[in-house]
């Protein structure tokens, strides 16, 4: 009975963590001498996790213990146990390892940013946020979109026109001169979006960016995405 409850606790705080689309994803990426290094992540802004963390299953049910903590020069290391009540037995899934730079002899922020660094681990281990490490959140940071809402956008269709036969706005004329069939390349993890006259790239678009050049995709700044434009006929 208390897994049962656990799970319906953890899937309540992943659908209201959807819910709030992309201003709870944040874009997570290691820079060095002013470059990225390694591959760039997604995930959720641990406020965001924290506030439906307590909005679902409340302060009092859930708490953590410190097992470790190293401060370095540079970086403190803690480990951290996190433990949920649920139905009065209280559940604890093992310890993880935060980390966070110490910067301009800030020990205390390092120390609370590498706490919260391993209790977003912590909620991993029960699944909570598990859009993240599903790589899920790619797509929702760029386009804006909700993980359960991307692939209805795609398989939208232009507005039938009424039968005395207005002119359509300028949108309406946008999305029904669009071509039915574009060239468009089969990437394994990327799906398209139109808008605007655009094709919009979503999904694994940084592993597979080499391809979308090589198909003629530009990487748009202002957007921070991967389009191409259509050709009206």
């Amino acid at each position: 009975m208390a897994n049962e409850n656990l799970f319906q606790k953890v899937t309540e705080i992943n659908g209201q963590l959807r819910a709030f689309g992309r201003e709870a994803v944040q874009e997570i990426k290691m820079m060095k001498d002013g470059e990225v290094i390694g591959q760039v992540r997604y995930g959720y802004k641990p406020q965001y996790v924290f506030d439906t963390v307590n909005n679902v299953l409340l302060p009092e049910n859930w708490r953590y213990e410190v097992v470790s903590k190293e401060i370095f020069d540079t970086q403190a290391v803690i480990e951290v146990k996190l433990f949920i009540r649920i139905n009065d037995d209280w559940l604890c899934k093992g310890s993880q390892t935060g980390q966070m730079q110490i910067i301009k002899k800030n020990v205390g922020d390092a120390y609370k940013g590498a706490i919260t660094d391993a209790l977003q681990k912590c909620f991993s281990l029960l699944s909570i946020g598990s859009d993240s490490y599903k790589g899920l959140l790619g797509s929702v940071y760029h386009s804006g979109t909700r993980p359960t809402e991307s692939k209805k956008q795609q398989t939208v269709k232009p507005p039938v026109q009424p039968p005395e036969k207005k002119q359509p706005s300028e949108t309406s004329k946008t999305k029904q001169e669009q071509p039915d069939s574009i060239d468009l390349p089969k990437i394994a993890g990327v799906d398209y979006q139109r808008k605007n006259g655009i094709v919009v790239a979503v999904g694994k678009v940084y592993e597979k960016r080499d391809l979308l050049k090589s198909a003629g995709f530009k990487w748009d700044k202002s957007d921070k995405s991967w389009i191409k434009e259509v050709m009206v006929q």
